[in-house]
C-alpha cells in the first residue's frame, strides 16, 4: 500500500501504511476540499534509539482545496501548503501524529489519479522533531507515498 517515513536528526522510522483514504466535500465557499488520511502499522519497519520501546506509530491529514474536481479529467496534480495551520480557518490543513497532533509545514503534494477510485500520492513536509518539541532537534521531515483509495469517487466522475 506505501510507506510513511520519518527523517529524523539521529536516523529514520520506517512504516507500512495500514489504511490510506480520500475524501472531498463541497463546502460554505463552494470549492472542493479534498482531505487525505493516512495510518501506519504499529511494528515499524525501521526505527531509532529514542522511539524504539515506545509503541508509537505515525498518521498524518492533509488538506487541498479546488475549484472544481472531475476525475475523468484529473490525471496529475502538485499542491504547496506552507503552512499546516491555517490561521484564517483557525484549522490544520496539514499535521502528524506522533505523541501529538502537530502541524506540517512546506509541504508538497503530488497526486496521480490511476483510475477506479485509486490515486498514487508522494507527500512530503516539514515538522519539529516527534519526540522533542521544544525546538532542541532538527525538524522531521516526513515522506508519504502509496496508493491512496477515494471510495465515492463515482460521484466526482
Amino acid at each position: 500500500m506505501g510507506l510513511f517515513i520519518l527523517n529524523r536528526f539521529n536516523g529514520i522510522e520506517k512504516y507500512n501504511i495500514s489504511e490510506a483514504i480520500i475524501y472531498a466535500v463541497k463546502n460554505s465557499e463552494n470549492k472542493i476540499m479534498l482531505w487525505l488520511e493516512v495510518e501506519t502499522r504499529e511494528e515499524p519497519i525501521q526505527t531509532v534509539p529514542d522511539t524504539a520501546d515506545l509503541n508509537m506509530n505515525p498518521s498524518g491529514e492533509i488538506t487541498v482545496f479546488l475549484d472544481n474536481l472531475n476525475l475523468n479529467k484529473f490525471g496529475e496534480m502538485e499542491f504547496y501548503i506552507y503552512n499546516g495551520y491555517d490561521e484564517e480557518r483557525n484549522d490544520l490543513l496539514a499535521r502528524i501524529y506522533y505523541f501529538e497532533h502537530q502541524e506540517v509545514n512546506s509541504n508538497r503534494l503530488k497526486l496521480k489519479y490511476k483510475g477506479d477510485g485509486i490515486f498514487d500520492i508522494n507527500w512530503r513536509g516539514v515538522t519539529t522533531d516527534i519526540s522533542y518539541y521544544d525546538g532542541s532537534k532538527p525538524d522531521t521531515i516526513i515522506e508519504v507515498t502509496g496508493e491512496f483509495t477515494f471510495e465515492e469517487y463515482l460521484d466526482w466522475m
